[in-house]
């Protein structure tokens, strides 16, 4: 359980979660999900919600259904969430976050509601609820007085989200509702001659207009639904009535045909089950019988080997007695060799003797020995000066080779050039990520814009702003920010189930808009935060998911554009001192095995231009637009080829800090940039 209070929460321990078990005490109804008590955890005496036990959610049942819901379990699992509904207002309660996860089911066959954090009672004789100040419950199942800043509403809100359960129920597809508004463009008030954009909303049958097409046009849920998604709750029905129309829906011939025909259907796999289990009864009786048989055979068998070691042991015995009688001969022998010992014993002694004299003559061999020990250690260190010298020139013809590779270096030539729609905001200073064919762009506000087939989506809102997306694992994450007290962060929030969430373990720095590369389970964030530059870089492995500062960045500067190619990180500086044309790299492994210091960057060719974007495609380090010498902007696109920098091509507008992005089989997208702020161009290369 969360505090969010640590201050508060102290003088009144679990007070929220009291109070929510007093409010289910209240709930007493076979369409909710049964409150049971409570139960204290031994370990941390905290206390424990006891529920219902339930097999699975609504949505769980939906999803994991490989062909549509039959009619009736429809119309029954619909009627029993009315049922639920209907008992909640009667009692002066509204349910606030009705939706599939919040309905659990029985043998797919029942339905209960739950969940009731966000309910409220409230008087059934007042028409309206006090204002909120969030909005509560999931936005896909939300009415349009829910979604307002801010939201009224009465329990014609869980009936809208009854509707929105009606067309899910039948399609099986969880809501995707389009956004709420439509930007238009108006002529300004205040000034004649201008226009300004107008949010104007869409009604809700519009918005979830894809979904519904896939239902059946007379499917009898249909038309239920459609007056339960009325954009004025005045004009939806009430709980009483949905239970009403459902329950004449299951006098229907069509409800009775589809329960008939389940029956039948339920009869045949009993049936079909019936059989396979004898069929598998016979196969286990059969398997039996043989494996009886086999055994038999088997005591057989194993009485013959007993009756073979029988004799084998008689023969073993006889063997014994043979050996018995060896031995006997062998002491007499051992007799006759103690006799022959001591005739060796003396023989030795006599050899000894004419060893002593043979000393002599090995001490003039060893002299000797020394003597050629003298010549090969000699020859040894003149083969070390060989090796020397063999290396040296190793070294030079390396150094001759690395030109010629230099000289050869294949430069990439453009094939196709193709312009997408414009951006829908100014994209420059941003950052970009690409996931599978997605690409997404960020301009520092909260706002991440997907690129895919050719149109721009905008995702749900970021936490922070001012922060740097990635792709990490193919999940695209945001990297540091500012929250809207001006604080910079150290968060890393990554995009599951259209939503942002805490994934990856925090940063040791705080951070706005740094710069970041990710490439083989490593992270590297670099840039600086509050009102100093920090010039450390720090590193994530993804694989034990642990933070460590590695390097210093080789100059302070304030948004670097970093890339990775081949075995080295690449890192042009965007700064407006001296070192504005500079390009560093450095190594992977000295970056992520080294102690903390700038000595391991090695600086390459300037780029002609500064204020340009680095990134890597199908092996080749190039630097997009940029800032010439003159301040204009530059269209032109470069190439590292080792030694300088090579213009490759040309974009159809001038512009630097755009964002860009590597896309599969040697793409290149440009979006936006100074001077160029929504332009969005698609080079391909070979």
């Amino acid at each position: 359980m969360i505090v969010p209070d640590p201050g508060k929460e102290h003088r009144h321990p679990f007070r929220r979660f009291k109070k929510e078990c007093a409010f289910l005490k209240r709930i007493n109804h076979p369409n909710i999900v049964q409150y049971l008590g409570t139960y204290r955890d031994p370990d941390t005496n905290a206390p424990v919600l006891l529920m219902e036990l339930m097999d699975e959610s609504l949505t769980h049942f939906l999803e994991s259904s490989l062909e549509d819901i039959p009619y009736h379990i429809q119309v029954n699992l619909s009627y029993d969430i009315a049922q639920a509904l209907a008992f909640l207002h009667s009692n002066g309660i509204i349910h606030h976050d009705l939706s599939s996860n919040n309905v659990l089911l029985i043998a797919g066959s029942q339905a209960k509601v739950t969940d009731f954090e966000m309910s409220k009672f409230t008087d059934i004789n007042v028409t309206r609820l006090a204002t909120m100040t969030t909005c509560p419950g999931t936005p896909a199942f939300m009415s349009p007085e829910a979604l307002k800043q801010p939201p009224v509403y009465t329990e014609k809100l869980d009936n809208f989200s009854f509707g929105v359960l009606l067309v899910q129920t039948t399609t099986r597809k969880f809501p995707n509702p389009t956004d709420p508004f439509n930007t238009i463009q108006i002529p300004d008030p205040r000034s004649p001659g201008r226009k300004v954009e107008a949010n104007l909303p869409i009604p809700e049958l519009e918005r979830r207009e894809a979904h519904m097409s896939l239902i059946e046009p007379t499917h009898p849920l249909l038309p239920i639904a459609c007056h339960c998604l009325k954009d004025r709750d005045v004009e939806r029905p009430s709980s009483q009535q949905l239970c009403q129309t459902l329950d004449a829906l299951k006098r229907t011939l069509r409800y009775q045909e589809s329960s008939q025909k389940d029956l039948h259907q339920m009869l045949r796999e009993k049936d079909d089950q019936i059989t396979q289990k004898g069929t598998q009864l016979q196969n286990l009786i059969t398997e039996n019988q043989k494996r009886i048989q086999a055994n038999q055979e088997t005591i057989i068998q194993k009485t013959e080997q007993i009756r073979a070691k029988d004799k084998q042991i008689t023969t073993k015995e006889q063997q014994l007695h043979t050996q018995a009688t060896e031995i006997q001969t062998l002491q007499q022998d051992n007799q006759t060799l103690q006799h022959e010992g001591e005739a060796r014993e003396r023989q030795l002694r006599r050899l000894n003797q004419e060893l002593q004299s043979s000393q002599e003559n090995t001490a003039a061999l060893q002299q000797a020995i020394d003597q050629r020990d003298r010549e090969v250690t000699q020859l040894r260190q003149t083969l070390a000066s060989k090796n020397e010298e063999i290396h040296d020139l190793s070294t030079r013809m390396h150094q001759v080779i690395l030109q010629d590779d230099q000289a050869t270096c294949t430069l990439m030539k453009p094939v196709t050039i193709e312009s997408l729609p414009d951006a829908p905001v100014d994209m420059w200073y941003g950052s970009s990520a690409v996931t599978g064919d997605k690409a997404y762009f960020n301009n520092g506000s909260k706002t991440v814009y997907e690129l895919s087939n050719n149109k721009w989506h905008k995702l749900p809102l970021c936490p922070k702003n001012a922060f740097t997306i990635v792709s990490v694992d193919d999940m695209l994450t945001t990297v540091g920010g500012v929250s809207g007290t001006h604080v910079y962060s150290n968060k890393l929030y990554s995009y599951i189930n259209n939503e942002w969430v805490e994934y990856f373990p925090r940063m040791p720095t705080r951070r706005r808009r740094p710069g970041v590369v990710y490439a083989n389970n490593t992270l590297i964030v670099a840039r600086g935060s509050d009102s100093i530059i920090v010039t450390t870089i720090e590193i994530l492995n993804t694989a034990n998911r642990q933070w460590s500062v590695v390097a210093s960045l080789p100059v302070p500067n304030d948004h670097p554009s970093l890339t990775i190619c081949g075995d080295y990180v690449y890192i042009h500086p965007r700064t407006n001192d001296q070192e504005k044309y500079s390009v560093y790299r450095c190594s992977l492994r000295q970056l992520t095995h080294s102690e903390p210091s700038s000595a391991i960057w090695e600086k390459i060719a300037p780029l002609p231009v500064y204020y340009s974007s680095l990134v890597t495609i199908n092996g080749h380090l190039l630097a997009v637009g940029g800032v010439d010498s003159n301040i204009g902007r530059s269209k032109d696109i470069y190439q590292y080829n080792m030694t300088s920098w090579i213009v490759v091509n040309q974009m159809s507008t001038s512009r630097s800090s755009c964002s860009i992005a590597a896309l599969p089989e040697s793409k290149l997208m440009v979006v936006g940039g100074d001077a160029t702020n929504r332009k969005c161009e698609v080079f391909t290369f070979v």
